[in-house]
């Protein structure tokens, strides 16, 4: 959502820190891969397990502490 005030616009996005989490290790995993670098491949799958530790730990009555709202304001 985005409201411009005369010369600032003022941005409230909110999003899902383990589904962004999740987006960004398989964006990372796939320009990395090619590399075929093994050590880098079990860090991928650390980062998967600690992402799905996150993702149990988050869920239930404490679902909503996956959600973050980012607020930004560009003058100019």
């Amino acid at each position: 959502m985005s409201e411009d005030y005369s010369s600032s616009t003022v941005t409230d996005t909110e999003f899902d820190i383990v589904d962004e989490l999740k987006a960004t290790v398989n964006d990372l995993e796939k320009d990395l891969k090619p590399s075929g670098n093994k050590q880098v491949a079990e860090k991928f799958s650390y980062l998967r397990f600690l992402i799905q530790e996150l993702d149990d730990t988050f869920s239930g009555e404490y679902e909503v502490l996956r959600r973050k709202r980012f607020i930004t304001k560009k003058t100019g």
